[in-house]
């Protein structure tokens, strides 16, 4: 992509050397995708419109031209941005692929010519009316004294978040954590876990027994959404029982005395949100379902759904890979988009 003119036709875009502080600059005033923020250290270039503040990050993986979410702009300049994307592949020879996205920016996607597939479904907890009161909310509140009795601390993390002693504490905790997940698969790229990288933008919540780190919730801006992603929930080996659901509840308190809207725990690959009816789900989406239990050797998909409908989430929003419509381009970004997550690169 090196030889690509700055100046795309007929879209009037630009496509230049991605720069981390103009991708982080956009990501501040624009994100509203979870996976925005983890995305922008692997992008290598930006797609801009003239005129218009913000853009679109992309890298590219062999004859794929991937980009991470909906674009770091505001949401009237997606269309555009979606076209000068497509523009930009059929100019450079490359296959487009946009992943994940939500259902907004999907439609926006089939308008300019790629065919959408639904990855699963992410819960968005509304703030301002949490906790849940009832029996809904029975499960967190019993967590919550059940931690107090198990004399767990949990506190925001300040200034000490810059501190070494305190970012090999994390290190190592991620490192306990990864060790006993059930893939024993390295994923990179969106799905990486690295709680450190730009912590200057997170908020990080923790959780102590003894004065010992023994869970840690890290917290990424959707600034677009006025809200959080609560994107690491980390907990050791030998901590409480109840250390993951008091540390998140007391996470979605902060955040919500400090103002936020909405908190999402991110999403869940082929969740069972909604009704898999024949007339409304793709091809591509009921092959997935149908693997869905043997990948649960894997990865623990109805767990991992129960431990964040236990928020209360107030809605759900599905989430989206965009690929080429042709078989040939489908396996060809299939298979980028694969190498992304596995291999990083």
């Amino acid at each position: 992509m090196a030889s690509t003119p700055r100046t795309l036709s007929p879209s009037a875009a630009t496509c230049e050397p991605a720069d981390l502080s103009t991708l982080l600059g956009w990501h501040a005033r624009y994100a509203v995708n979870p996976s925005s923020l983890a995305a922008l250290a692997s992008m290598t270039w930006t797609l801009r419109l003239p005129g218009q503040d913000g853009g679109l990050g992309l890298t590219r993986i062999g004859g794929v031209l991937v980009a991470s979410g909906e674009p770091l702009a505001p949401p009237s300049a997606w269309p555009a941005l979606a076209g000068a994307l497509i523009d930009l592949a059929k100019l450079i020879g490359a296959q487009p692929c946009v992943v994940p996205v939500g259902a907004e920016y999907a439609a926006t996607l089939q308008g300019v010519g790629l065919r959408t597939v639904r990855l699963g479904s992410t819960p968005y907890v509304h703030l301002q009316d949490w906790p849940a009161r009832g029996n809904a909310g029975a499960g967190v509140r019993a967590a919550v004294n059940r931690a107090r009795r198990d004399a767990l601390v949990m506190r925001e993390v300040g200034q000490e978040r810059g501190a070494p002693g305190w970012q090999a504490e994390v290190r190592a905790l991620a490192t306990d954590w990864l060790r006993r997940r059930r893939a024993h698969i390295t994923f990179r790229w969106i799905f990486e876990l690295r709680p450190l990288v730009f912590s200057d933008h997170k908020r990080y919540f923790e959780a102590r027994c003894a004065d010992r780190l023994v869970g840690l919730v890290a917290a990424s801006p959707l600034p677009g959404r006025g809200g959080w992603y609560l994107e690491d929930v980390l907990r050791a080996k030998a901590a409480p029982a109840s250390t993951n659901t008091a540390l998140v509840a007391f996470a979605l308190g902060a955040l919500r005395a400090s103002g936020a809207r909405l908190a999402t725990l991110g999403g869940v690959p082929l969740a069972r949100q909604r009704g898999w009816d024949d007339d409304a789900v793709s091809a591509p989406e009921r092959l997935a379902y149908r693997l869905r239990p043997a990948l649960s050797s894997l990865y623990d998909f109805d767990g991992l759904e129960t431990f964040k409908r236990r928020f209360g989430p107030a809605h759900w929003e599905d989430e989206f890979v965009a690929l080429p419509h042709d078989l040939g381009g489908l396996i060809v970004s299939g298979g980028a988009v694969a190498r992304l997550i596995l291999r990083g690169r």
